[in-house]
C-alpha cells in the first residue's frame, strides 16, 4: 500500500511592499523550492521559514529607517531571507535548534550556500558573496569584531542580527509560535552581574530554564539600530513575555532594567 505524502502549500508570511520586485520574488520561489525539500508539516520547519519571511520584513523596516537605497535594500532582503537556510537541515537531522548539540548555523548556511552551491539558485550580485557570507557567519555570533570588516559587511551584519533579534523576541511573545519553560531555580549570578552591565549572555553560562529566559531578555542589549530599539518596546514583546510568567517577583527586576534601556534611560556599556 502506497503512503501519500501530504506537502503542505505555502503560504508566505507579509513581507514589505517596497520589496515586491521581480528578482525578489523570484528569489523568493527558489527559497520555496529548497524550504519543499524538507518536511513543512513538522512545527518546527514550519516555523523556521516563516521566521525567514518576517527577518525580511524587519530587515526592510530597518533599512527604510536608515534611509538605504535600493541597492542595501535588496541586498538586506537577500541576506533576511538566507540567513537561517542551515535550520531545516539541522531540526531534520538533529532534531534541535541547539547549535552546540549540532553546528554552527550560521557557519552552516555559508556551507549549503557557498560550499554546496545553492547561492547560485538566488538572483544575487556575485560582487556581494562576500558582504553575504560574512553577514551569515556572522548573524548568530556572540560578539563580532567590527574592525575586520569593510563598511558595507559591517552595515548587513548590524542589519540582519537586529532583524533576526526583534522576530525571535516576537516570537517568544506570543506562545503561539514559541513557548517560555521556567523552572524552580535561581538565576546564575554571573548570567545576572553580565544582564544588570547590559551584556548579552553567553550560551555556556546558560543551565537553567529560567537562565535561557533571562538571555532572552538580554538581547535587547545587542540592538543597535533605534528602529530597532522601538519596535521591541512599542509592541511591547518583554511585557507579552513577562506576562506567560509565573514567578514574576524572579524576573520583574530583568525586565524592568531592560525596558528602561529600550526606553533610552540607561545606556549601554559596550
Amino acid at each position: 500500500m502506497s503512503i501519500i505524502k501530504v506537502v503542505p502549500r505555502l503560504i508566505r508570511p507579509l513581507v514589505s511592499p517596497f520589496i515586491l520586485e521581480e528578482k525578489m520574488n523570484e528569489n523568493f520561489d527558489e527559497f520555496d523550492k529548497y524550504a519543499l525539500r524538507f518536511d513543512l508539516n513538522v512545527k518546527m520547519i514550519e516555523y523556521k521559514y516563516n521566521h525567514s519571511y518576517r527577518v525580511v520584513h524587519q530587515a526592510e523596516e530597518i533599512c527604510r529607517s536608515l534611509n538605504l537605497d535600493t541597492v542595501e535594500r535588496d541586498l538586506a532582503s537577500n541576506i533576511a531571507l538566507l540567513h537561517d537556510i542551515a535550520r531545516f537541515r539541522q531540526w531534520t537531522e538533529y532534531k534541535t535548534f541547539n547549535d552546540k548539540a549540532s553546528f554552527d548555523h550560521g557557519e552552516e548556511g555559508v556551507k549549503i550556500l557557498f560550499d554546496e552551491g545553492e547561492i547560485l539558485n538566488y538572483n544575487i550580485d556575485k560582487e556581494d558573496y562576500e558582504i553575504v557570507k560574512k553577514a551569515i557567519a556572522n548573524h548568530n555570533k556572540f560578539d563580532i569584531d567590527f574592525n575586520e570588516l569593510t563598511m558595507r559587511e559591517a552595515l548587513h551584519s548590524k542589519i540582519i542580527r537586529d532583524a533576526d533579534k526583534i522576530d525571535i523576541l516576537y516570537a517568544f511573545s506570543t506562545n503561539r509560535l514559541l513557548e517560555l519553560n521556567e523552572d524552580d531555580s535561581e538565576i546564575n549570578p554571573v548570567i545576572t552581574e553580565d544582564f544588570f552591565d547590559h551584556k548579552e549572555t553567553l550560551n555556556e553560562q546558560i543551565i537553567t530554564h529560567n537562565d535561557k529566559i533571562v538571555s532572552l531578555f538580554a538581547l535587547v542589549f545587542d540592538l543597535y539600530y533605534d528602529y530597532s530599539k522601538e519596535r521591541v518596546y512599542n509592541e511591547d514583546y518583554l511585557g507579552k513575555m513577562y506576562k506567560q510568567l509565573k514567578n514574576k517577583k524572579l524576573f520583574k527586576p530583568y525586565i524592568d532594567e531592560a525596558k528602561k534601556y529600550l526606553k533610552g534611560e540607561i545606556k549601554n556599556v559596550r
